[in-house]
């Protein structure tokens, strides 16, 4: 079985601030959808959909693939979360569930006064640290040194370099981006964010493969 995700289970206390998101450059966005590919050969798909309600902003993912050998199903993966944030971009909730090839795992971040308590299959205990999830359309990811894997709640140190700057093809159009490498325990990603607005447009992840997502739709 491919693992996507490798981390001990323990339980912890960490102490200090909030966790949000830069809500003003998302405003104009409804949907992030990614081709999904591994070792060149395309599996599935990531959507990201973008809903206001009464000053809070609801970011949905939908993730799923399958990895077939001689036309035989031999590894299956969905998954789907909801991240709720504040006016302000503050993390209020989050809710994911995946099956991986059978495998259920999950995670809940609920905020409560100045702590977030979390349970996941990874991670169960109150949290006070800064953080983020790992939601890479939010590039104040980019900002912080711990981040919250959004598959089992896992709090995994991260550190974040940037590469460079580069043009690519995005929906057949020439795009400037930037490059940004995020490494870390079970941790090895690119992101490509458009210099324009920092939506993410382009992902490359390592592990069990090299695994390339690329923008189908963006709007």
């Amino acid at each position: 079985m491919i693992k996507i995700i490798f981390c001990c289970l323990f339980v912890a206390f960490f102490v200090t601030k909030q966790s949000h998101a830069h809500i003003g450059h998302y405003n104009q966005l409804n949907l992030i959808k990614f081709d999904i590919f591994r070792n060149d050969s395309k599996v599935g798909f990531h959507s990201i959909s973008f809903e206001r309600d009464k000053g809070k902003l609801i970011v949905r993912n939908l993730i799923n693939f399958e990895i077939k050998k001689l036309g035989i199903s031999f590894y299956k993966y969905e998954s789907e979360g909801t991240e709720i944030y504040t006016e302000e971009g503050n993390l209020l909730s989050f809710e994911s569930k995946t099956s991986e090839d059978g495998d259920v795992k999950y995670c809940s971040i609920k905020k409560q006064g100045d702590y977030y308590v979390v349970d996941g299959e990874k991670f169960k205990g109150e949290v006070k640290k800064d953080f983020l999830l790992s939601s890479y359309w939010n590039h104040e990811l980019l900002k912080q040194t711990t981040q919250i894997a959004g598959i089992t709640c896992a709090v995994r140190e991260q550190k974040v370099n940037f590469i460079k700057n580069e043009t690519i093809k995005v929906l057949g159009v020439d795009t400037e981006t930037a490059v940004f490498d995020i490494k870390g325990e079970d941790l090895d990603t690119q992101v490509w964010y458009r210099k324009k607005d920092w939506a993410i447009v382009q992902q490359v992840l390592n592990t069990k493969g090299v695994w390339l997502y690329t923008i189908e739709e963006l709007n």
